[in-house]
């Protein structure tokens, strides 16, 4: 299997104009019902938002960015992994719950 929560690809930016490709943050697990062929990814850009999750250089275990780094983790989609191109890193798993906990906010359940 290519590709394990964790784990930053290159791989296709969906929405886009034109083609692009941007790095994502793999942030399922083995739980995932179709784990061999696809997983739940968050963007990651080179562009500071409020609400990114910065990146910080020691939270790269492997691989890292040349410019300062953040995890979008409102921008979510579900990617195969035949269209992951190549991997830009690793990062540790207490980044990976902080983007995963950042995500849960913009699904938690409200009142009314």
């Amino acid at each position: 299997m290519r590709g394990a929560q964790g784990e930053v690809w290159w791989g296709p930016a969906p929405h886009k104009s034109a083609p692009a490709y941007r790095s994502w943050l793999l942030v399922s697990g083995r739980s995932h019902p179709f784990a061999d062929e696809e997983c739940i990814a968050v963007g990651m850009t080179t562009q500071y938002h409020p609400s990114g999750v910065p990146v910080p250089d020691d939270a790269w275990i492997r691989g890292g960015s040349d410019k300062d780094a953040y995890v979008s983790p409102w921008y979510v989609t579900t990617i195969k992994h035949r269209d992951l191109d190549s991997q830009q890193g690793e990062l540790s798993d207490a980044l990976v719950a902080e983007a995963v906990d950042e995500l849960h906010r913009y699904t938690a359940l409200t009142d009314g």
